[in-house]
């Protein structure tokens, strides 16, 4: 399943709700406008990790000759690759 724009939008929001009624910030926009920075800081991250799964993929499959011959876990290499990737890149996942 992949995770909406919508649905980032529905969590930011009760988030900032959470985050008001409990004093945590000081707001210096609408609501609203908090609301599209967030989302779009949560949609800009998922871009990333989208685009690393990617460059993963690419990579296994350039050397999936390799990895058939020595039955490599495919699944276990491609999160090895991914967070080294991410680690390298300053990515959170």
């Amino acid at each position: 399943m992949r995770f909406t724009e919508d649905a980032a939008k529905r969590i930011c929001r009760a988030t900032l709700t959470r985050w008001s009624a409990k004093g945590m910030i000081r707001k210096k926009g609408t609501d609203e406008a908090l609301i599209a920075a967030m989302t779009a800081a949560i949609m800009a991250d998922i871009g990333r990790e989208e685009a690393l799964d990617r460059e993963v993929e690419a990579l296994l499959e350039k050397h999936s000759q390799e990895l058939n011959a020595t039955q490599a876990n495919a699944r276990l290499l491609f999160q090895k690759i991914k967070q080294r990737l991410a680690e390298e890149r300053g990515i959170v996942l």
